[in-house]
């Protein structure tokens, strides 16, 4: 409509973005506010730069306090998130920078293993962790063999359940799978949903093997590939030759959301609002309008509504969608750790802890470990050290959960002591050892897609369009993607939606099941090489 009043809930990636594109296409008649609670932008993104003195060594150090890179995604053909982000560069003037891919590892059952590509097959299949998943390959090869092939199951297992019911074997998933899971979702194969968390990995077990220059792709994503393969830009970009991650050199990975603030602040037709907590949401049927409530007697009306607060937020500030109630999401202890001596560690992007590693080498009950100084760019006046990011908790700090063992949440000062421990175990670098450390609690910070995650979504959504008729829609990652990446497109995709195809979307209508998929020849790929 002319003249609209549009507001987004939340200052984080998924709102920023979307705000951003909505700015973009919408009628410059429009009016467009973002309404965040905290006195900054950027979510869970946050760079800090802290002066140090270690040793007598001194300068200001770069600590990423949230998410530290981008997936590239480019060897991906399932998924193209990574296309907003080169748009936004062009946009924005943003320079993108790539690593050179690094040994990952896993820790199991005391020790770390190198993953293939950084490590002989040979000296791979040496190791417990795979020697101990054997079985599960004979498993999975049997099957296929000598069972009919089933279709799609229409009860949504768990991540473990599906990899048994595959495999006939428990230690992929416990060896393997939760080392993943641990490092993306901080979650627990026991409960997570394989159909909503593996994606890829589900669906091709399903899928018909098509030939070697054709790839599986879901109609939606073939739809927005397409789209915005159309810039000669963005193709030139999303080809380039790069490594697994990508970051913003020697600035940080907040300078994203800063960018994408300013652009914003730039506009005529845009207000940011910082410290601004909506309390409340109610639909207006006599004018087709929603009423958002910020403070005590502070409100507003708007003819469409996008939030992109976490989905639990979202069920607190009205009643009207009570399956988002159910949601549910795990708090993240996260320790930065500077020390002024290089070649403390293995070289390498970091490490992944799984569940079945024995807890006298892991009673902290960390994710995972993150080789900070050889993922990020030293900083202009940041001296040479290792930096590491411990991840500790995630489900471990479920206390509500059913299956496994958990910790409570330590204070900040003892995470700092908990992580140095687990490093002199884990890494052997002296608990003594001089440093400069700094911990902080994410709470609730990254959501759970668990078993039934789709028919929580598909009820969501009817209860969308019969409380708010339509003038209310969600993005962000309790629906949809998790991550950096996810969030810029789930920005991208609902603002695409309310501006060109459906100002009554809910966010929701895209999660239906079964996915649709297509075969995609590669040279109708024009945005990967090959």
């Amino acid at each position: 409509p002319e003249n609209a009043n549009v507001a987004v809930l939340g200052g984080g990636l998924t709102g920023l973005t979307t705000a951003y594109y909505l700015a973009k296409w919408l009628p410059a008649t429009t009016k467009i506010t973002l309404l965040e609670g905290s006195d900054r932008l950027g979510g869970w993104i946050k760079t800090d730069r802290v002066p140090v003195k270690v040793g007598g060594v001194e300068g200001v150090v770069n600590f990423e306090r949230g998410p530290r890179s981008l997936s590239s995604l480019n060897k991906s053909t399932w998924r193209f998130d990574d296309l907003v982000l080169w748009d936004l560069a062009l946009d924005l003037g943003l320079k993108v920078v790539s690593p050179p891919d690094q040994p990952r590892y896993i820790y199991y059952p005391d020790h770390l293993v190198p993953m293939p590509p950084h490590t002989s097959l040979a000296a791979f299949a040496s190791e417990p962790v795979v020697l101990e998943s054997l079985w599960a390959g004979f498993g999975y090869v049997m099957r296929r063999l000598f069972s009919k092939k089933d279709g799609v199951p229409v009860q949504d297992l768990s991540i473990a359940d599906w990899i048994y019911h595959i495999t006939g074997s428990k230690a992929v998933a416990e060896n393997l799978a939760s080392a993943m899971v641990h490092g993306i979702y901080g979650g627990d194969i026991y409960t997570l949903s394989a159909r909503s968390v593996l994606d890829r990995f589900y669906w091709v077990h399903y899928l018909p093997a098509l030939g070697p220059n054709v790839r599986h792709m879901a109609i939606s994503e073939q739809t927005f590939m397409e789209a915005m393969g159309q810039d000669p830009q963005i193709r030139k970009l999303a080809k380039q030759p790069r490594g697994a991650l990508l970051n913003f050199g020697e600035m940080g990975m907040e300078t994203l959301p800063i960018a994408l603030g300013d652009a914003l602040n730039g506009q005529a037709n845009v207000e940011v609002k910082l410290n601004t907590k909506v309390t409340d949401l109610d639909y207006d049927s006599e004018t087709e309008l929603i009423k958002v409530k910020t403070g005590q007697n502070s409100s507003e009306k708007y003819h469409k509504v996008i939030s992109t607060l976490p989905s639990q937020h979202l069920a607190r500030i009205t009643d009207d969608i009570p399956s988002l109630a159910s949601s549910h999401t795990v708090s993240i202890m996260t320790v930065n750790i500077w020390y002024p001596q290089t070649n403390l560690k293995p070289p390498g992007f970091g490490y992944l802890i799984p569940l079945s590693v024995p807890p006298e080498q892991n009673p902290e009950r960390a994710l995972g470990v993150f080789f900070d100084s050889d993922v990020g760019v030293r900083g202009p006046d940041e001296p040479a050290g290792t930096k590491l990011f411990v991840l500790m908790g995630g489900h471990y700090y479920d206390s509500k959960k059913e299956h496994g063992p958990t910790v409570r949440i330590p204070s900040e000062e003892e995470a700092i002591q908990q992580a140095k421990t687990l490093l002199e175990r884990h890494l052997g670098i002296p608990q003594s050892t001089p440093c400069f450390a700094m911990a902080r609690l994410a709470n609730e910070c990254i959501p759970q897609y668990n078993r039934g995650h789709q028919d929580t979504m598909a009820a969501a959504d009817q209860e969308l369009h019969d409380s708010f008729k339509g003038r209310l829609a969600v993005a962000g990652g309790s629906y949809t993607k998790i991550g950096a990446m996810g969030a810029l497109r789930n920005g991208y995709d609902i603002a695409n939606t309310v501006a060109k195809e459906d100002w009554l979307t809910t966010g929701l209508e895209q999660l239906e099941f079964p996915t649709q998929f297509c075969g995609v020849p590669t040279e109708r790929i024009p945005v990967r090489r090959f």
